[in-house]
This record gives C-alpha cells, structure tokens and sequence, in this order.
C-alpha cells in the first residue's frame, strides 16, 4: 500500500509541477504581477493555491489507507462494517479518509495541522479537497461517473458559461484535480513498460491472492490479457486523451498519452506470454504455501 501510494503521490507532485498556461498567455504578460494573474486564470486557480496543492498530494498519499486488498463490490458482497457504515458507496475510499483524518486529528499533530490551515473556513476546505480528491479514484462507482460526465460537458463541452465565471473556474479546477489523481492512481499505465509491467504483477499478485482465499469469484488469469485491453482502450487512453484536453499539463499530457498507447502496443503483442510467467510464478508460490 505504502508503495503504490508513494507512486501515486510522486505522479501527483509531477503533474502539478507541470501546470501550465498556454504560451500565448505568458507571452502576454508583460510584469510579474500580470503573468501571476494570466497563471491563476488559465489554470483555474491551482497554481495560486498551495491548499489545493497540499491537500491533492496528501489524499494522494492517504487514498489506499487500509485497503484489504478486494474490491468495494467484494466488499459488498461479503456484507463488510465498513460496507454497512458507508451504506455500501465507495466503502474502501470513505474507510480510508475516515482512518487518515482521524490520524491527522490527533493531538501530536497540532503544529502540523496550524501549518495547513489557520480558521475554520480554511479547514471546511482542506477536508472538501480531501474527500473530493479520495473520492476520485473510485473510478466504478456509475453514479459518480454520470456526475463527473456532467461536470466536464458543463465545464468544456458546451460552449455557453454559466453567469458565475467564478462557479466555472472551480468546476474546471474540480475536472483538472479529479483527473490528475485518476491519471496517478494508474501511473504505471502511462510510464516505461517496465514499470508498467512491475505495478501491472503487483496488481495481479494482489488478485491472485483474493481468489485464492475465496474473496474473488473468478481465477484473475482468465481474462487478464483481454481486461488489460480493454482496461486501456475504455479508461487509460480515453484519461490520457483528457489529461489534455483539460490543457494545463503541458507537454505531460502528450507524454502520457504516448506511453499509455506504446504500452497497449507492447501489451497486446506481449502480454499473452508476460500471464504465462506470472501463473507460473504465483502459481507455485501457492503449491508452496500449501505444503507448508
């Protein structure tokens, strides 16, 4: 966990460093105090707000707190207290802010906390970037999906603003934050093969666990090459296409949309025999346990 949220986090601290306004813009800007204000506008406020900026990281680093390791589906399923306690939506995510907030709470963390914010309306805030940003990377949950489409069609999509320009540069920066964290959650996609191959193991090292002590219906082997497909085609590519249409990454987003579509390719060509290894590996580190 700690890993994969370090992963995370670093990718996160990436793409906020790489925030941009278009040339155009900074070309524009004669004095420092006019290029700070075409900065705020064209990248909706976030790279003004070291808030913002602190709070994405952090939910970053907390966002897989606790996990067990199977789905919200699995967990569901099972009929789990954290299931029946977040009335079975986004369970593993809401668990893990709840576990991570409560930590920041405690009293050992006082100096912390005043370095983060300072009264009661920066704070009702930093918990709101908290829990939108955690929230995020509950990426199957159909009714948060049918929100985010509608965000994104009411913020890029049609072409007529709404009356309150402010309401539309946080709709635009809650895109831009939401499709940051989804983009890091899934790093490994959009970077070298060889790292996509390591955390892609870990993944199904993780699986092959759950199946084995019965908390996953199907062997994850089955279908993984073919998941992996489409996992790219329908979520990776399409997030990566995003990344730059919401057009304040830059150079990253053109960066991550070529990894994500060399590693489909290497995938599809690749694949078949990288499951034929990772069978044979788990598969004997299982007859293993079981002699013991």
């Amino acid at each position: 966990n700690f890993e994969h949220a370090s992963h995370v986090m670093m990718s996160v601290s990436k793409l906020l460093s790489r925030i941009v306004a278009p040339d155009e813009v900074l070309q524009g800007s004669s004095t420092d105090a006019g290029l700070d204000a075409h900065l705020h506008d064209h990248t909706y406020g976030i790279t003004s707000d070291p808030l913002t900026q602190f709070s994405v990281v952090l939910a970053a680093l907390i966002h897989d707190v606790d996990h067990s390791g199977v789905s919200n589906f699995q967990l569901i399923k099972e009929k789990a207290k954290i299931a029946t306690a977040f009335k079975n939506k986004s369970v593993a995510e809401q668990n893990s802010i709840v576990i991570a907030w409560d930590r920041l709470m405690e009293s050992r963390f006082t100096a912390l906390r005043s370095c983060i914010y300072s009264n009661p309306e920066e704070l009702k805030r930093f918990r709101q970037l908290i829990v939108n940003t955690v929230l995020a990377t509950d990426i199957f949950d159909k009714e948060l999906q049918t929100i985010r489409r509608k965000r994104w069609d009411d913020a890029f999509a049609n072409i007529m603003r709404t009356k309150d320009e402010e309401d539309d540069i946080n709709r635009k920066a809650t895109i831009v934050i939401e499709h940051l964290i989804q983009a890091s959650d899934v790093a490994h996609t959009m970077q070298h093969w060889h790292i996509y191959q390591k955390w892609n193991e870990r993944l199904f090292a993780e699986m092959a666990v759950a199946f084995q002590s019965g908390r996953m219906p199907k062997n994850p082997a089955e279908n993984w090459y073919q998941g992996e497909l489409g996992f790219f085609d329908n979520y990776i590519i399409p997030l990566a296409k995003k990344l730059k249409e919401c057009g304040v990454f830059g150079v990253s987003s053109d960066e991550y949309l070529n990894y994500a579509m060399e590693n489909r390719r290497e995938w599809a060509n690749k694949g078949e025999e990288v499951i034929e290894r990772m069978i044979k590996k788990y598969g004997e580190e299982e007859s293993a346990g079981e002699g013991k």
